[in-house]
């Protein structure tokens, strides 16, 4: 592996529905001025109270198709029925954060892209835990939604755990949050960035 400083750094969360994904690359750039957020793409509605442009760019099936056809993704897969890409001009020089499922890390860090070096994180924590966060995130939770996602999460991630790409993180209680932090803060500085 070539190890000069690459331009760009991709700290790639990914995990099941629930499990803190989202919350924790807003805390790593909340936390970290000078770090990047990737917002990425989706052709999914917006859950209660995302807005566009901050936890994704809502767009149509016509509007993705066209930044595919057009070289604007980095990545792009469809997954739990809804297709989600990164755009390229998603990326920042230096420490880039953000949420991928597991087909769109496997593009990701499989794809010989210059200047970008990429550090996945599985997200993991206990069912119950997950299935909590899911209920307890919308006043009104789509109960069916969450159920749909649960069964499909358990096909799409039936063979992630075993990628050695990825460092399993445990985000269970407060202190696993502080742990994941250092390990991502240390993998970062380990690349040549602060």
């Amino acid at each position: 592996m070539d190890m000069k400083k690459p331009k760009y750094l991709v700290i790639a969360l990914v995990g099941k529905a629930g499990v803190g994904k989202d919350t924790l690359a807003r805390d790593l750039v909340d936390d970290h001025k000078h770090w990047n957020a990737i917002v990425s793409c989706t052709t999914r509605p917006p859950r209660e109270g995302e807005k566009d442009g901050e936890a994704y760019h809502f767009l149509t099936n016509e509007q993705f198709a066209e930044k595919v056809l057009s070289g604007d993704m980095l990545e792009a897969t469809c997954f739990n029925g809804w297709h989600y890409g990164t755009m390229k001009s998603s990326l920042q020089p230096g420490v880039n954060v953000g949420v991928f499922n597991p087909e769109g890390f496997d593009c990701l860090a499989e794809m010989p892209i210059e200047d970008v070096r990429v550090h996945g994180y599985l997200v993991q924590c206990e069912d119950k835990t997950r299935l909590l966060r899911q209920l307890n995130r919308e006043e009104h939770p789509d109960v069916n939604e969450i159920i749909r996602r649960w069964l499909a999460d358990d096909e799409d991630f039936c063979e992630i755990e075993d990628d050695d790409r990825l460092n399993v993180v445990w985000n269970e209680a407060p202190h696993h949050k502080m742990q994941i932090y250092r390990q991502i803060e240390n993998d970062a500085r380990q690349v040549g960035f602060d």
